[in-house]
C-alpha cells in the first residue's frame, strides 16, 4: 500500500476526498437543484444518520463546495446549497450514475431493483440525450 506522502498531490486522491465516502456524492447530488433544508437531505438518504450528514455537511463548507444560509427565524432554518465549485461535481457525479446505471445493466441487473430511483436515471438520460444533439 502507497504512504500518504506517495499520495500527496495525486488528483484521484484529492477528487475521491469529496466523493470517495459512503454518503457524500449523495448529499451532492441532493443539493443539485438548489437550497435544501437539513430535515429534507436527511429524509432523502435513507440510512444516514443525523451526525454523519453534519460532518459531511462541515466538511464540504470548509472546503468551500457547500454554503450554509441560516435565517433569524422561530424555530430558526437553515438551508445550504452547492457553491459554484460544489456544482462543477455534478457533472462528473452524473457520469458515474450513468456509468454504473450501464455496468449494471450490463450485469443483467433488473431496473426495478437499482438503487438508484428511475426519475433520476430518466432526467440524465434527457440530459445526455439533449447535450448530444446540440452539436447536430
Amino acid at each position: 500500500m502507497a504512504s500518504k506522502e506517495t499520495l500527496a498531490g495525486c488528483p484521484v486522491q484529492h477528487a475521491l476526498q469529496y466523493i470517495g465516502g459512503k454518503w457524500q456524492m449523495g448529499i451532492l447530488w441532493q443539493l443539485r437543484k438548489g437550497a435544501t433544508r437539513f430535515n429534507v437531505l436527511k429524509d432523502a438518504l435513507p440510512n444516514l444518520s443525523e451526525k454523519v450528514l453534519t460532518e459531511n455537511l462541515k466538511f464540504f463548507e470548509e472546503k468551500g463546495m457547500v454554503e450554509k444560509q441560516s435565517f433569524l427565524s422561530v424555530p430558526p432554518k437553515v438551508e445550504y446549497m452547492l457553491t459554484i465549485e460544489g456544482q462543477n461535481l455534478i457533472p462528473v457525479i452524473e457520469k458515474i450514475i450513468l456509468w454504473g446505471y450501464a455496468h449494471l445493466q450490463e450485469e443483467k441487473v433488473k431496473r426495478d431493483t437499482l438503487s438508484t430511483p428511475s426519475v433520476v436515471m430518466n432526467e440524465l438520460q434527457q440530459k445526455y440525450d439533449a447535450s448530444e444533439n446540440v452539436g447536430s
